[in-house]
């Protein structure tokens, strides 16, 4: 039976505390750049250069063809958005339906033409985790497609360099990614490392996460940290109220959170109601994220595959 390869095994990297994301060479690692984890790191270079590129790259998208309602053109500009084999990263092959194509971009563009932020150029849809959560139709499948395609270069380049430092071969290749100066589609040569005649690029693992559902989570957070205090100050006319509320031992109060998410919470097409009814919530959950959603643990998915 054929093993399955691990990037430091095939290449030999004597060093346990990786700095990248140790993928496996045979299949797919049911991961995602995660643009939550993003914006957390921007104290770091790459994270810095991956939040700025999406920025511009949404920008342009939004600005040149969905408030402009361009299909034709904006469908072309996505279109660039190819399947990133070279992370070996999303759902298994049987699934590789769900990356970005043609098909794939209709949804996307749509999706952001439906989207009241989008269509009235509202800024927090210029950011990839607020397109994460609030923008019905793309997923974290789909947006980290979209970053490990725009960023292909800044990604190539950390490989270049962990390729330097742990002495692994490389050989020159073409690839193509979002040129954000010049808000173009453009071509590089790079040295990256080959496996079975295929070049391969890694990622730091710290913007990494598994499969999360961000609107459960933000639904949550929501019924947590907002309505559960109306609730509890009487801001909200209920004709239960009692049901959300728990007498405690010091004959205090405090809000059953799970009944309140149960009867608040939104689909996603509707969290925009919470960001315009609770206006600092969306940099809140970003805070939040930060703390709940820690970065992908490999050993934890390699132990339980």
């Amino acid at each position: 039976m054929k093993k399955n390869y691990t990037f430091s095994e095939h290449f030999n990297v004597q060093n346990e505390g990786y700095e990248y994301l140790n993928i496996p060479l045979d299949k797919d690692l049911e991961a995602f750049i995660c643009p939550f984890l993003v914006v957390n790191e921007k104290q770091t270079i790459i994270a810095r250069k991956v939040y700025k590129r999406s920025l511009d790259f949404l920008k342009i998208l939004n600005r040149n063809y969905i408030m402009k309602n361009d299909r034709l053109n904006g469908l072309h500009f996505l279109s660039n958005l190819k399947e990133p084999n070279e992370y070996h990263l999303g759902y298994s092959d049987s699934n590789k339906g769900k990356g970005i194509a043609n098909v794939k971009a209709e949804v996307i563009f749509d999706s952001l033409s439906n989207n009241r932020f989008a269509k009235k150029g509202v800024s927090v849809t210029n950011e990839a985790q607020n397109v994460l959560l609030l923008v019905k139709g793309i997923g974290q499948d789909n947006m980290s497609d979209i970053l490990a395609n725009i960023c292909r270069d800044i990604f190539a380049e950390f490989t270049e360099q962990l390729c330097v430092k742990y002495g692994i071969p490389t050989k020159k290749v073409k690839i193509k990614y979002y040129d954000n100066i010049n808000n173009i589609w453009d071509f590089k040569i790079v040295s990256l490392p080959c496996y079975m005649g295929k070049h391969k690029i890694l990622l730091p693992k710290n913007i990494i996460s598994g499969s999360r559902d961000y609107c459960n989570r933000y639904n949550w957070f929501i019924s947590k940290n907002y309505i559960s205090h109306e609730i509890l100050k009487g801001n909200l006319n209920l004709p239960n109220r009692d049901k959300y509320i728990k007498e405690i031992n010091n004959g205090g109060k405090k809000p059953i959170v799970k009944h309140i998410y149960r009867d608040y919470r939104k689909a996603k097409s509707n969290l925009i109601d919470f960001v315009l009814k609770y206006n600092s919530s969306l940099l809140e959950f970003q805070d939040y994220a930060k703390g709940h959603l820690p970065a992908f643990n490999i050993e934890k998915f390699n132990n339980a595959a």
